[in-house]
């Protein structure tokens, strides 16, 4: 099916940025534009470069699932801005299939031989999602994870919906399933809801959408799976969906289960594959931001050594798939020569932010330009944890809490919170109130700088 070339979409104004829908921001409107499964090849890359130039502020963001955004884009500019990025190939399948193309898989996907290619069910998904108008109505929020086990993946980003092999290591595994969450990594992490064969998962996802839609007709004011597991409770939800098959998807050890933990900051770095004579290489843009210039030069590094291919991450950062193994080192210092940096030890190499005040009316504090001297001074001490600057408690730029958090109270001045189990506040546990950057240095440095929270 070749991609949709008009533009026919009902306008949603509560929804996300989108490509046909653009969400107006302080420094203009944002485009965001969905990739499949993070994937964006040099030419695509450097058409985004020039539309940010010509019709946005330059401004160009990855997401925290793998898509860019374009920011700043005049009104009188959407339509030519659209129209350039649907002659990239960059459109949804049908013309009302842009919201909902959110099915996240590991970008690593693929390349270790001993783990199953989730990629087929992933993409037919997907297909499904753009093409079949019963789906069409969903929230652009929306999300469904496809894991495959992978050892580098993000599992701790809330889904609606998820699937995980029992066994990544069998292609015939089964893939145990949960609803609004992740799948269970930690001991006290909720438990999976319930198991699935590998021949009936596509028809799983079709069945619990379809269910979600039936119900959410009576209830017209919910828009995630999350309400609908409230409304019904767990034993009632599985019941409903045990009701569409021939036979029962709870199993007494699924309990038990746990993902095995993906290896932290695994994307940074030379990446190892299954294949020895290729590697992956991969690094992040100072808070994962760029702007034309560096993207031009990241499709130039992609097509010397990788043939073209460019691969954004969950994580906001960059990869480079399949660099021969020789020529790694080499491609690691091209990214390092952009200013990306691929070190996990750097605090900058794992810090986010939203936009700020400097893009949103929301925001109460300068998080971009705050970030950059937060990493400044923290840089060379030992273990930091990852950092999330937010400008408001909206979280826009993190839907969980990270390690630590700096909520903005007004220009400067921020509250500090480290991550804690069951609150009090949803970004955990509050540090210290209206601190500087200066002393949200100090502070995060000594609680931090041997390797853990100090105690004392």
């Amino acid at each position: 099916m070749k991609p949709v070339r008009k533009i026919l979409v009902h306008d949603r104004r509560s929804a996300c940025p989108g490509l046909f829908r653009m969400a107006q921001a302080l420094d203009g409107r944002i485009c965001r534009v969905k990739l499949t499964f993070g994937n964006l090849t040099s030419d695509q890359a450097r058409g985004i470069a020039r539309a940010a130039e010509e019709f946005g502020n330059g401004i160009i963001d990855i997401t925290n699932r793998a898509n860019v955004q374009i920011r700043g884009v005049r009104p009188d500019s959407e339509d030519a801005l659209v129209d350039s990025l649907l002659a990239l190939g960059l459109g949804p399948l049908t013309d009302k299939g842009d919201d909902i193309r959110n099915v996240m898989i590991s970008p690593l996907v693929g390349q270790d031989d001993k783990k199953s290619d989730i990629r087929p069910l992933a993409m037919r998904i997907l297909t499904e999602l753009q093409t079949n108008p019963r789906y069409q109505t969903l929230s652009p929020k929306f999300c469904i994870l496809i894991d495959g086990g992978e050892d580098v993946a993000m599992v701790t980003h809330p889904n609606d919906l998820w699937l995980s092999p029992i066994n990544p290591e069998n292609p015939a595994s089964a893939y145990a399933f949960g609803i609004a969450g992740t799948p269970p990594v930690l001991a006290r992490d909720q438990s999976a809801l319930g198991l699935v064969s590998t021949e009936r998962s596509f028809e799983l996802v079709t069945a619990i959408l379809d269910l979600f839609i039936e119900w959410n007709i009576a209830n017209p004011d919910a828009s995630r799976l999350r309400h609908m597991l409230a409304d019904l409770g767990r034993d009632h939800f599985i019941g409903r969906v045990e009701g569409r098959f021939d036979k029962s998807l709870r199993n007494a050890d699924l309990g038990q289960w746990r993902r095995t933990p993906p290896q932290t900051n695994g994307h940074l770095g030379i990446v190892k594959t299954s294949n020895a004579s290729f590697q992956m290489v991969g690094a992040m843009p100072p808070l994962g931001r760029l702007n034309p210039d560096i993207l031009r030069n990241l499709a130039a590094i992609a097509d010397r050594y990788c043939s073209g291919a460019l691969q954004l991450t969950p994580w906001q950062s960059v990869l480079l798939s399949g660099v021969a193994k020789d020529h790694a080192e080499d491609a690691l210092e091209a990214l390092r020569a952009l200013g990306l940096t691929s070190d996990p030890l750097e605090p900058i190499a794992t810090m986010i932010s939203c936009s700020g005040s400097a893009g949103c009316k929301s925001a109460l504090a300068a998080t971009q330009s705050d970030g950059i001297r937060l990493a400044t001074l923290l840089a060379g001490k030992s273990e930091m944890p990852q950092i999330h600057l937010t400008g408001c408690s909206k979280s826009c730029a993190s839907p969980m809490a990270k390690p630590v958090t700096l909520v903005a109270t007004s220009a400067g001045r921020y509250d500090i919170f480290l991550q804690a189990t069951n609150g009090p506040s949803r970004f955990g546990k509050l540090l210290a109130s209206n601190r500087t950057i200066e002393e949200s240095a100090e502070l995060i440095g000594a609680n931090f700088g041997s390797g853990g929270p100090s105690h004392a």
